[in-house]
């Protein structure tokens, strides 16, 4: 129903310009027009929303360990990323469907979850090099670390809500977060699709809500530079305006450093216990026993969510820097998304700092995942109860 889209997002886009503070209006030429012509209608969708007019959303399931194929014909990681390296993807079997075909809405749902990490925020913005950044309205990119591929979603995908006030006047870059214009587009979407009896996007768009909601419970999502101080951060890009990027680079690449051995640790630790069943694991102890509900809102986004995370953030860059090798937390000087030593990182950090080590940094990731399976299910409650579900 073309006609209900495009009367939607013209209702949500008033809504985002209300409710969205430093929020960047969607240019006039890009709103969803209802033509009938299904040649270019995902074209019109996705200039519509601002997202990459390449990406792929096929049919398809992001199978679990341990998941049947079911005779279903394999997708390789091309057919559903934009990204070039797609190297991450390799441990993961992907299904193709067909239309018509039923599947469980959690099987839906898991899938979605990964997919906005997949290339829909890639190269938005006006120096990105790209014809549809030029378009789209978001002025030029805010921060995200140039070296990384994937490094132009960086603005979509955190959001600095709890810093000192006079960081903002130093530093108003940190304003120009689009974290929450897409995590209450995408539930507003799913909302619709429900209430359009189209189930099937109904829990695809949650689960792509779902994605940033779990950005919210990240903490180096949260903050800029966990662990430095508001004066350091204040002294140190003031010398990079006058022309000395030198302490401001390091920082950030440490930063950026430790983001990336948080998620692979996570990563591999979480896939390990799940294909060993090992459900004593403190990963998936976690997210089966969450933190007690809270119900979704503007309030408890801004509020509980973002700010208890952002709050966290401080204590998880003091334990990552003590208890991770310094190889790959404290050297500025290295990639560590680049190092092999990565790709196995609770085998080296066993072998560098032990396993009380790998425990402590266990328990500390653990934490979060409480909160954010709280943080998702509020999320998904509140989607169910507005569009009448059961």
């Amino acid at each position: 129903n073309e006609k209900a889209l495009e009367k939607f997002l013209a209702e949500h886009e008033s809504w985002s310009a209300i409710h969205l503070p430093h929020y960047l209006p969607c240019p006039s030429e890009l709103a969803f027009t209802a033509t009938g012509n299904p040649d270019d209608i995902l074209l019109r969708f996705f200039s519509a929303i601002r997202i990459n007019p390449h990406v792929k959303i096929p049919l398809y399931l992001h199978l679990l360990p341990h998941d049947s194929i079911l005779g279903r014909p394999v997708a390789g990681p091309k057919e559903i990323c934009t990204l070039e390296d797609v190297s991450f993807m390799a441990a993961t079997v992907y299904v193709r469907l067909e239309e018509g075909e039923k599947v469980a809405p959690f099987e839906v749902l898991t899938t979605a979850n990964d997919e906005p990490d997949y290339g829909f925020d890639l190269g938005l913005f006006a120096d990105n090099n790209t014809s549809y950044g030029q378009k789209y309205g978001f002025g030029l990119q805010s921060f995200g670390n140039p070296k990384l591929e994937y490094g132009s979603q960086a603005p979509f995908h955190m959001g600095f809500y709890h810093e000192a006030k006079i960081l903002y006047k130093f530093g108003p870059f940190l304003n120009q977060t689009y974290l929450n214009y897409r995590l209450f587009l995408y539930k507003a979407l799913s909302e619709f699709a429900f209430r359009q009896q189209q189930p099937y996007w109904g829990w695809r768009f949650m689960g792509w809500g779902m994605h940033y909601m779990g950005d919210v419970s990240m903490p180096y999502h949260m903050r800029p530079l966990p662990g430095v101080s508001t004066a350091r951060m204040i002294y140190i890009n003031l010398k990079a305006m006058l022309g000395f990027p030198s302490a401001k680079d390091k920082a950030v690449q440490l930063v950026s450093n430790r983001h990336t051995a948080f998620e692979e640790f996570q990563n591999q630790a979480l896939r390990k216990a799940y294909q060993e069943n090992d459900f004593n694991h403190p990963f998936l102890q976690a997210l089966s026993d969450p933190l007690p509900p809270l119900p979704f809102s503007m309030d408890f986004f801004l509020n509980t969510a973002t700010w208890e995370s952002a709050g966290s953030g401080k204590e998880i860059d003091r334990i990552l820097a003590r208890e991770m090798p310094s190889l790959l937390v404290s050297d500025p000087g290295v990639e560590t998304n680049d190092l092999p030593e990565t790709d196995r990182i609770v085998a080296f950090m066993t072998e560098t700092k032990g396993p009380e080590s790998v425990e402590k940094v266990t328990e500390a990731i653990a934490g979060r995942m409480r909160h954010f399976s709280m943080h998702i299910r509020s999320y998904l409650d509140d989607i169910l109860e507005r569009s009448s579900m059961p």
